[in-house]
């Protein structure tokens, strides 16, 4: 019954997939891709100047085919011309709606969310802190905890700076409303419980977060089950086709 698939999707464990893009051979040297992808993703794919830059867009579609199928979206729906589109605030999103997703890239890896509800993500690699950045969008309490971590632990400031910064990306993705709208306000210097503050209430989104390779990795929805961290390390024709 209907009821019965609603729940069955209901029920569907939120998954984070994670490629490397070096894996991958730039797409403009192989044009059986153009059939496989949707006429606009592969315009978006060959557009970009740099090679590496042409190797994320592809990835990001890959695994957003793959985390798709799994969702057990029909393969012409997947791969369907004006089958995405983007909200008011440019978030990417399916035009049906029927799953939500988040795209996400840093470095050599680039990663997908997919879930029920409203995500958002991002990876970063592991960087030297940027105090300027941090001085006007991190709390007093995320700045100070920075500070006093420099001073007795040289260098391990890095990977907190970046795991600030990534919660922050996250919600803003999630959220859909911008870097601008959506900074102002957050605090993660207390965060437990996979929660976060606003303005000095609790968040009603969840944080999940992974280390890997030198990257802070972050998903931001609005349940408590802890999503799934699927890593593609096989080759790119037995992962996605």
């Amino acid at each position: 019954t209907n009821g019965t698939k609603r729940m069955k999707k209901l029920e569907k464990r939120t998954k984070v997939y994670l490629l490397d893009r070096t894996k991958i051979a730039d797409p403009v040297n192989f044009s059986s891709w153009k059939d496989f992808l949707p006429k606009e993703r592969w315009e978006k794919t060959v557009r970009p100047v740099r090679e590496e830059d042409r190797k994320t867009e592809l990835a990001a579609w890959l695994l957003l085919y793959h985390a798709l199928k799994e969702w057990e979206i029909p393969e012409e729906s997947i791969r369907a011309d004006g089958a995405y589109c983007y909200g008011e605030h440019g978030k990417p999103e399916r035009k049906k709606k029927e799953v939500c997703f988040n795209l996400s890239h840093s470095g050599k890896y680039v990663m997908c969310v997919v879930s029920d509800v409203e995500v958002g993500c991002d990876i970063e690699k592991i960087q030297k802190v940027r105090w300027k950045l941090a001085k006007r969008f991190f709390s007093e309490g995320e700045y100070d905890i920075l500070e006093k971590l420099k001073e007795e632990n040289p260098g391990a400031e890095e990977e907190l700076f970046t795991r600030f910064w990534v919660l922050r990306e996250s919600y803003v993705k999630k959220t859909g409303e911008g870097l601008g709208l959506s900074l102002e306000g957050l605090d993660f210097s207390g965060i437990s419980g996979y929660k976060g503050k606003k303005n000095g209430k609790a968040l009603k989104e969840s944080f999940f977060e992974w280390e890997y390779d030198g990257y802070r990795i972050a998903v931001c929805e609005e349940k408590d089950g802890e999503p799934e961290l699927v890593v593609c390390s096989r080759t790119i024709d037995n992962c996605f086709l």
